[in-house]
């Protein structure tokens, strides 16, 4: 009976306990109304609080709204409160860069977490808040697929898990995952819940969707019938064998963990946390391990998700490089910096990656390569970062009025660059950033120095670990008179 495995996968996972405020994410479909039902057959036993939050996310302007009729109805039926979010999908994903699919989860997490924070400073101690979600066993076997194909390690085959932390202390749980869909289905038909049906669920418009569609069909008709109790196992078996390597991963960072005080980072004076930990010691680790604690100190300070295996491969080569300093910059305003014998994770405060707030005052000089040479020469590569020179005579090739025609702003549409050491051709500045593995997330920070929309100049003016001038216009032996240009962030 679905019930008693429901229960069960509550109390060995330690889902819920007495008392706990349960919010609900209702969309309406069958996962969720089942969950739904679930929990409120389960409500007096657990003695549980429990409320719902429906997203209309108005991508099926007419469905989505016999959506949220449909879910606001039968939480009334049952006397659930119910709080109802309608955002526009698809221009959300527009100005977050993101797909529709992507901006979706995020615009639901972002209901459930603000209606958290509702009971929060209503006095409920985060602790007790649990946000429960409709993830299946037919879920977990998809997700599981999608990560395979990406190539994922151990923590992707461990798959979806039945318990993490939220925002601010709150956990979200999901009591469906051990779950099959079709009994799902069958349960909200002995409930009569006759629950809404998402009709873009059944066109494979989304990777997730040809894989519930198309693969996984596939695969259990001409391979193993029945794949998802294959890919649960796995999923098992994995999360096992990752519970360990955590449990040496946090002795292996207690070990590396290092104080703030007295260390010199000057990177560190503007950054709102950070989490110090000894170079030689991660140099030790097993490459494994060291990852793991790498991903420990960066949830220390907020970053849980978004780290990437090229940036691993990044941060690898920089601990274990001969170099005193480098940095590697992540998702959202983090970095990991070395220092000599110490490594940071960072997160640097809003206000530093905030474009609105960022003001730059640019100035301009023309110069002999004498007195460039003299003054300014030895400082360019690497140390003066806001600063860079040109070449003015081939500048002046480019544009009748090269020195007041440049511009320093943010990238747009259909600029372009030729990179250092490029010697014919030109890239996107889009393929630019992709190839120097520049985060989609920080590219809006970055400032550029343009002629029209061939880019002189990239650098980064928050941090300025990146500064690379245009190989057609940088000094040469054969330059003679020099544009020097200079930049300056005004706090």
């Amino acid at each position: 009976m679905i019930y008693k495995r429901v229960r069960e996968t509550i109390l060995k996972n330690d889902l819920l306990r007495k008392g706990d405020y349960v919010i609900i994410g209702l969309s309406g479909g069958p996962d969720s109304v089942c969950l739904f039902l679930m929990l409120t057959e389960l409500k007096e036993e657990f003695g549980l609080n429990i409320s719902a939050v429906h997203v209309n996310h108005m991508l099926r302007p007419i469905e989505a709204g016999k959506d949220q009729r449909y879910v606001e109805d039968l939480c009334k039926n049952l006397k659930i409160p119910c709080e109802t979010v309608v955002c526009d999908c698809t221009k959300t994903a527009k100005e977050r860069g993101l797909t529709d699919e992507e901006a979706g989860r995020n615009i639901r997490y972002e209901a459930f977490y603000e209606a958290a924070h509702k009971l929060i400073k209503s006095g409920i101690s985060p602790g007790k808040i649990k946000i429960a979600v409709a993830q299946n066993k037919n879920d977990q076997a998809e997700t599981l697929l999608m990560r395979i194909m990406r190539g994922t390690g151990v923590n992707g085959l461990s798959g979806i898990e039945y318990k993490r932390m939220g925002e601010n202390g709150t956990h979200v749980i999901r009591p469906l995952l051990d779950i099959d869909r079709i009994d799902i289905e069958k349960y909200c038909e002995l409930k009569n819940a006759k629950p809404r049906l998402d009709h873009t669920n059944e066109q494979s418009i989304y990777t997730r969707n040809k894989i519930r569609l198309e693969l996984l069909p596939y695969i259990t008709e001409n391979f193993n019938e029945n794949i998802v109790d294959a890919l649960a196992r796995l999923t098992q078996s994995a999360k096992e064998d990752n519970v360990f390597l955590w449990e040496q991963a946090e002795a292996a960072y207690t070990k590396a963990k290092q104080e703030l005080g007295g260390l010199f980072f000057e990177e560190l004076i503007n950054a709102e946390k950070a989490d110090v930990l000894n170079r030689a010691t991660l140099r030790m680790l097993n490459s494994a391990l060291r990852k793991r604690v790498i991903l420990i100190a960066f949830r220390k300070i907020g970053l849980n998700q978004n780290i990437s295996a090229p940036h691993f491969d990044m941060i690898d080569n920089i601990i274990l490089s001969e170099h005193a300093s480098a940095k590697v910059n992540l998702p959202s305003g983090y970095e990991m910096l070395v220092s000599y014998e110490n490594v940071a994770a960072v997160k640097y405060s809003d206000d530093n990656f905030n474009n609105t707030n960022m003001h730059l005052l640019v100035s301009n000089k023309i110069m002999d390569i004498l007195d460039y040479n003299l003054h300014y020469g030895e400082k360019i590569p690497g140390k003066q970062i806001y600063m860079a020179a040109f070449d003015y005579e081939r500048l002046k090739g480019t544009a009748k009025n090269a020195k007041n025609a440049i511009v320093v702003r943010c990238r747009e549409q259909g600029d372009y660059f030729t990179p250092n050491g490029m010697k014919s051709g030109r890239k996107k500045v889009q393929d630019y950033f992709v190839d120097r593995k520049i985060p989609k997330e920080s590219r809006d920070f970055y400032r550029l120095a343009a002629l029209g929309k061939e880019i002189l100049w990239v650098f980064d003016p928050v941090h300025s670990k990146h500064n690379e001038v245009n190989e057609n216009y940088k000094v040469t032996k054969n330059t003679t008179q020099v544009l020097l240009l200079e930049v300056k962030r005004e706090l």
